[in-house]
């Protein structure tokens, strides 16, 4: 039984709340608009184009129990870094002002998805892991304390802006002045704070708060706190047997069985996330592609985002560049107001949080669905292209209608390969169960325009099996 949201959570009733970028450390773990540190988690800033790794990435080893961390937040110091000052809203956006960046929730259809689905994501539970998440008017009776790895909050403090931009593509309810809304502008939001520029490493290191052994904590806190949706929108490349990786492996193995569909950024190319020769780093927590729904990012033509950082990990792909997001003191913006510079929202950090609004929308409609079953109905259902599954867009953009509305219930996980695909129609598994009675759904010629993309692979694809998803 999941806890009760309110005994076990602090409900956040403040008005405002806001955006943080996450941070790239290289030991810590920071978003990705993206995260990405090499053992600390933070974002990373987009980059040039994908080209081939030299060596064929390293399979992730089976998850050990032995690891799993304790998932109680500890008090730590939080000690504020004294050259920095918490981000604000730089920008707000006005009826006029915001069309250009509601591109990508235009391109994924919600106004129809949610009529024909019947449902905006109701009592799902979305967690956050990130910088934060500010009180906001447009999350307000639906933002939850989930607790706070990096100082004494309890995770709605937002001192980067990301968390909240993240939280709000993910979840915020129709914005009256901007038209600009969350996926799943219904679902509940578990804020958990585990990454933040902004502070220092409470261990005492000479990064910034946040690593994967953080990283693991806040997942086992957020899959102890009943999340039906865990979104991670942080990266860190790191070689694959890191401090802290195996303790990863397990938290999310844990999140997988109690019910948690993990979505997680692939990654923004940096100097640790390459997409050139860099034999022996993986990104976590993408490399763990069994028990992990890796987005990547497409721009408002269609196409691969130039700085998603390319993988046979990669799932399926969702708007990441040039949209807009809750502001971190109020509104929404199509700016982040870091630590060090004003940015566009860009990143695979903003993709991810798409994914995990549809995952609670189908989670809500379908509420008997494993994790596995929820992720074959996201991948099975995007836009594949003819020419099968890369890595870069994976198996193409999601088709939230689609997944929301093809019967049966159950549906087989798409074939990497091309055959089935070329008239965008995939083979689907019998299914066991009566399906929901639901309107079929045309997804129509919208994502037609992606095309076939010339980025290469890193190293040899390693192609997902039925087998290979944790069910």
């Amino acid at each position: 039984m999941k806890p009760t949201l309110g005994a076990a959570l602090v409900m956040v009733s403040l008005v405002l709340a806001g955006t943080s970028p996450a941070a790239a450390p290289t030991a810590t773990v920071a978003p990705t608009a993206a995260v990405a540190p090499t053992a600390a988690v933070a974002p990373t800033a987009p980059a040039p184009g994908p080209t081939a790794l030299s060596a064929p990435a390293p399979a992730p080893p089976p998850p050990d129990a032995r690891y799993l961390p304790s998932g109680t937040p500890t008090p730590v110091p939080g000690v504020r870094r004294g050259d920095k000052v918490c981000a604000t809203t730089p920008t707000v956006l006005t009826e006029q002002t915001a069309k250009p960046y509601l591109w990508g929730q235009q391109l994924l259809n919600l106004e129809e998805t949610w009529r024909a689905a019947g449902t905006k994501g109701k009592g799902v539970r979305i967690a956050v892991i990130d910088t934060g998440v500010n009180p906001h008017p447009l999350l307000r009776g639906r933002l939850y304390a989930g607790g706070d790895f990096v100082a004494t909050g309890d995770g709605t403090q937002d001192c980067d802006a990301h968390g909240t931009a993240v939280a709000g593509i993910a979840a915020a309810a129709p914005d009256p002045v901007t038209g600009f809304s969350g996926v799943a502008p219904e679902a509940d939001v578990i804020a958990v704070r585990q990454t933040s520029e902004s502070y220092s490493d409470p261990a005492g290191g000479t990064g910034t708060a946040g690593n994967i052994a953080s990283l693991a904590r806040a997942v086992r806190r957020a899959a102890d706190l009943g999340a039906d949706v865990i979104n991670i929108s942080e990266v860190a490349c790191a070689p694959a047997d890191a401090v802290g990786a195996a303790a990863l492996r397990a938290a999310i193995r844990h999140a997988v069985r109690h019910g948690a569909v993990v979505v997680a950024a692939a990654g923004n190319t940096s100097t640790t996330c390459r997409t050139g020769p860099n034999p022996g780093i993986v990104p976590f927590p993408a490399w763990f592609d069994d028990d992990v729904l890796a987005v990547a990012s497409i721009g408002p033509g269609g196409g691969a985002s130039s700085f998603t950082v390319p993988g046979p990990w990669l799932d399926v792909a969702a708007p990441g560049e040039g949209v807009a997001s809750l502001g971190v003191t109020g509104a929404v913006t199509e700016k982040l107001h870091g630590l060090e510079q004003v940015s566009a929202i860009d990143g695979t950090s903003f993709a991810a949080p798409a994914v995990s609004g549809l995952a609670a929308l189908i989670h809500a409609r379908y509420p008997n669905l494993t994790p596995g079953q929820i992720i074959d109905r996201i991948t099975a259902t995007a836009s594949q292209h003819s020419a099968g599954r890369s890595d870069t867009l994976g198996y193409g953009t999601i088709n939230p209608l689609e997944a929301l509305t093809r019967q049966p219930a159950v549906l087989a996980p798409p074939r990497s390969d091309p055959a089935g695909a070329a008239d965008g129609r995939l083979l689907l598994a019998p299914s066991p169960h009566p399906p929901p009675a639901g309107p079929a759904a045309v997804w129509g010629g919208v994502l037609a325009l992606l095309a076939c993309l010339t980025a290469g692979t890193i190293g040899a694809a390693r192609v997902r099996t039925p087998g290979n998803r944790s069910r």
